[in-house]
């Protein structure tokens, strides 16, 4: 009998082994094929609404709450750089993407009230549930796109390299509407940003910089139509 005992005991230890493998097998199958399937998310931010896409086709659509007049969401193309489990005003799921002049992301709240209005500091507010199911299918280095009426703000300064800004993120719309830059509206101003300046610059014959001056911004804005022009929205790239 002992013999036996020892003989199924060893049965079930390789039956147990091989469950678990087989399972372990099955999770990273099915991490592998999200993780390939092309996710992106686009955040209307008058119309409160924000949209998942998976596999190039629109998978939902949630409501969010986006920042007051006074703490303004940020607008531009980022990525997914963290997501966490926060807790308390930030409900069950934290989704931060990469802003570069603060701290912002998709989260869920323990004020569901708000969700779909105007109400937050900058961050956008879903409902504990929607955010749990954004949480699961968007990993680091999702695209969010992040859309609203432009001009975003006005370019009051020179801006230089290596500044960041939501007037960055107008400068690069401006350029890529110019057709000198095809770089993300990442709000950061890169050496892509600068030598698109400097093409810009000798295109109508201004000093050529790198640096985007007033006058520089002044001549973009005639250039690209936009002096004067009615808001409008954003037009992704196809």
């Amino acid at each position: 009998m002992q013999r036996v005992g020892r003989k199924w005991a060893w049965i079930l230890v390789a039956v147990g082994a091989a469950l678990v493998a087989g399972y372990s097998t099955l999770v990273w199958s099915m991490r592998t094929v999200q993780a390939t399937v092309p996710t992106r998310i686009v955040i209307n931010v008058v119309q409160h609404k924000l949209y998942l896409y998976r596999n190039h086709k629109l998978f939902h659509t949630y409501p969010v709450a986006v920042g007051k007049p006074e703490t303004p969401s940020p607008r531009g193309e980022f990525v997914v750089t963290q997501k966490a489990i926060w807790g308390d005003g930030f409900g069950t799921r934290w989704i931060r993407f990469s802003a570069p002049w603060g701290i912002y992301g998709i989260h869920g709240t323990n004020k569901p009230w708000s969700v779909g209005t105007v109400a937050s500091h900058g961050c956008f507010r879903m409902y504990n549930h929607d955010v749990e199911q954004v949480y699961a299918l968007v990993s680091i280095g999702t695209p969010v796109i992040v859309e609203g009426i432009t001009p975003y703000v006005k370019i009051r300064r020179p801006i230089n390299p290596g500044q960041i800004g939501q007037d960055v993120v107008e400068l690069q719309r401006l350029l890529r509407l110019a057709r000198v830059y095809s770089g993300p509206l990442g709000g950061v101003y890169t050496p892509e940003v600068k030598k698109s300046v400097e093409t810009f610059q000798t295109m109508v014959h201004l000093p050529v910089t790198g640096v985007a001056t007033l006058e520089t911004t002044a001549k973009l804005l005639e250039y690209t139509h936009q002096t004067g022009a009615k808001p409008g929205y954003l037009v992704r790239p196809s």
